[in-house]
C-alpha cells in the first residue's frame, strides 16, 4: 500500500524541515577535545534546544582558538600562522606557559646554590666518628692480646666512615701512615676508636684516628695507638663525561685544631716525597713474588729448626728465603665496600697475619706481638671476585725484634694477569708470658743481590721507628682529646699485670 507524497505546506512539511535542520547541525559539528557529552536526538524537542547547543559549541570553539593562539605566541621560535587555528589543536602544556617552569627552575637553582654553599665548609669538630668495640676471644691471641691486624681493621672502618660523611659519597683507602702499638688491647676490655677529618685537598683527605683501651672493671683508659690515613673521594675525581665534585673545606676551631690542620699539609708533602723516593730507589724485582704462575720456585722452603741450646749466646745463621710465608685470599662481598673494592683494613689485617707467620720461623721460644706497621700506599685496588696474594719475608733481626717485609699482589681470574698492590714493613717483637723481651736466636744470611737489596736499609728503618716511638711517648705528657678541646688525665691502672 503506497504512501502519499507530502506537500511543502502543512504540519508534516514543517516537522520534516525541523528534523532536517537538526540532523544537518549535528553532523556539521566537528569533534571537540575534551569530548563533550553528545545530546541524543530525542532530547532536541524544538528549535530552541538546537540554538542553545549551537551557541554553546561556538563559545567553546572561540575559547579553544584563543588558547591555541596563546600557545603559538609563547614560543619565540615559531611565528603565528596566517590560517585560522584548527579546532583539532591540542591544549597548551604547562611547560609552554610563559613563566611556569622559569619560576620553578629559579627556585630550584637557588636552593641548590644555598645547599652547595652550606656544604662548601665543614667544621673540623663535626667530622668525628666514634666506635666502641668489645674485645672478644676471637680477636685475641694466646696471651689475650688483641691482634694488631684486628685493630688496624677497626681503624680503617672508623676513618672511612668519617671520610665518607665529608665526601658525601664513596671513598677508598689510598695510604696509611706508620702505626705504633704503644700498649696492647686485652681481652674483655673495650676498644674506643675515634676518627676525625684533619684536612681536605683536591680529591683526597687526611683522617686522624686514636685508639684507647678502657678496662671494664676499673674504668682506666690508656692510649694504645694512633694513625693517619689518606682517603680519596670517588666523586671528587674527574671522569669521562663529568667533572669531579670538589670536597668541602675543613674549618679548624681554636687551639690545637689549628696545629692539626697545619700539620696535615706537612704530612701530605712528606708522603708525596716519600712515594717518589721509594719508586725511584727500589726496583720492582725486590717485590716478594707469589708462588702462583711461577716455575722453578719450591712450594715450601725447608723448615727452620733451632740446633743446640736456646740459651747459647751464638746465634744461628738462616737464609731469608727460608722464612718466606704465603697467604692466598679470595675477595668476598664481606671483604669489600659498596663499590666492590676491598677494605684497606682487611688487607692490612691479612698482611699482619702473614708477617706473623714469617716472624715465627725465627722467633722460636718466645711469644710474638706486633710492635708497628710501617706506612703503606696502595698502588692498585682489588675487587670482589679477585684473588689476593700476600707474601712475607724476614729482612732484619735486632735483638728481640724482627723486621718483616710484606708484598701484596692481586689477580683478576678472567684476565689472568697478576698485578702489584703495595709493600710494607712490620715489626714483630718476641716476649715471654709476662711481657719481657726474648732474644731472637737467629741471624740472617742473605744470598744474592735481590736478598741483599731487600735487607738493605733495615738498620735505617729501625732507627726511624725508634725516633717515632720516642716522640709518641713524649706526646703522652700532654695528651689532648680527639678534637683538641681539653687535655685528658690518665686514670691510674689498677689491674694486676698479666
Amino acid at each position: 500500500m503506497g504512501t502519499a507524497p507530502s506537500t511543502s505546506n502543512g504540519p508534516a512539511a514543517v516537522n520534516q524541515q525541523a528534523s532536517t535542520k537538526q540532523e544537518t547541525t549535528e553532523e556539521s559539528i566537528p569533534p571537540i577535545k575534551p569530548a563533550l557529552p553528545q545530546a541524543s536526538k530525542q532530547g532536541l524537542a524544538n528549535d530552541q534546544d538546537v540554538e542553545a547547543l549551537s551557541s554553546r559549541i561556538a563559545l567553546l570553539e572561540k575559547q579553544l582558538a584563543e588558547l591555541a593562539l596563546k600557545d603559538r605566541m609563547s614560543q619565540p621560535d615559531q611565528q603565528p600562522r596566517s590560517s585560522p587555528p584548527s579546532q583539532e589543536s591540542s591544549p597548551a602544556r604547562e611547560d609552554q606557559i610563559p613563566g611556569f617552569c622559569g619560576n620553578q627552575d629559579s627556585q630550584a637553582a637557588q636552593e641548590t646554590a644555598a645547599a652547595a654553599a652550606a656544604e662548601a665548609e665543614i667544621a673540623m669538630g663535626t667530622t668525628r666518628v666514634v666506635m666502641h668495640q668489645l674485645v672478644l676471644p676471637a680477636c685475641v691471641d694466646l696471651l689475650g692480646i688483641c691482634f694488631g691486624g684486628q685493630v688496624l681493621s677497626w681503624i680503617d672502618i672508623c676513618a672511612g666512615l668519617a671520610a665518607k660523611t665529608v665526601a658525601r659519597g664513596p671513598v677508598v683507602t689510598a695510604s696509611v701512615d706508620s702505626v705504633h702499638f704503644i700498649r696492647p688491647v686485652r681481652k674483655g676490655s673495650v676498644a674506643i676508636i675515634a676518627a676525625m677529618v684533619n684536612r681536605t685537598f683536591k680529591s683526597s683527605m687526611e683522617v686522624g684516628v686514636r685508639v684507647e683501651e678502657e678496662d671494664v672493671q676499673t674504668g682506666a683508659r690508656h692510649h694504645c695507638c694512633s694513625a693517619y690515613l689518606t682517603f680519596v673521594s670517588v666523586q671528587a675525581r674527574d671522569a669521562p663525561g663529568r667533572s669531579g665534585k670538589p670536597l668541602p673545606r675543613i674549618i679548624p676551631g681554636a687551639g690545637r685544631q689549628q696545629e692539626v690542620y697545619a700539620a696535615a699539609e706537612a704530612r701530605r708533602n712528606e708522603r708525596l716525597a716519600m712515594r717518589k723516593s721509594k719508586s725511584a730507589g727500589r726496583s720492582s724485582s725486590t717485590h716478594l713474588q707469589p708462588v702462583t704462575h711461577r716455575e722453578g720456585m719450591p712450594t715450601l722452603a725447608p723448615p727452620v729448626r733451632l740446633v743446640g741450646l736456646k740459651q747459647s749466646a751464638q746465634r744461628q745463621m738462616v737464609s731469608p728465603a727460608r722464612t718466606m710465608a704465603h697467604m692466598t685470599q679470595l675477595i668476598m662481598p664481606q671483604n669489600a665496600n659498596s663499590l666492590g673494592i676491598t677494605f684497606g683494613g682487611q688487607v692490612m689485617g691479612w698482611m699482619e697475619q702473614c708477617a706473623y707467620i714469617a716472624a715465627s720461623r725465627v722467633g722460636r721460644g718466645g711469644h710474638l706481638l706486633t710492635g708497628s706497621m710501617d706506612s703503606i700506599a696502595f698502588a692498585r685496588s682489588t675487587r670482589i671476585g679477585d684473588i689476593m696474594y700476600i707474601s712475607s719475608m724476614v729482612t732484619g733481626i735486632f735483638g728481640s725484634s724482627v723486621e718483616v717485609m710484606i708484598s701484596v699482589h692481586g689477580e683478576t681470574p678472567s684476565q689472568g694477569m697478576v698485578f702489584h698492590c703495595g709493600d710494607a714493613f712490620a715489626t714483630i717483637v718476641s716476649v715471654d708470658l709476662v711481657g719481657n723481651p726474648v732474644p731472637i736466636p737467629f741471624e740472617l744470611d742473605p744470598a744474592g743481590d735481590v736478598e741483599l737489596e731487600r735487607c738493605s736499609g733495615a738498620e735505617d728503618r729501625r732507627g726511624q721507628r725508634l725516633r717515632d716511638r720516642t716522640a709518641l711517648h713524649q706526646q703522652q705528657q700532654a695528651r689532648f682529646s680527639l678534637d683538641g678541646t681539653a687535655p685528658l688525665l690518665e686514670a691510674p691502672d689498677l689491674r694486676v699485670p698479666a
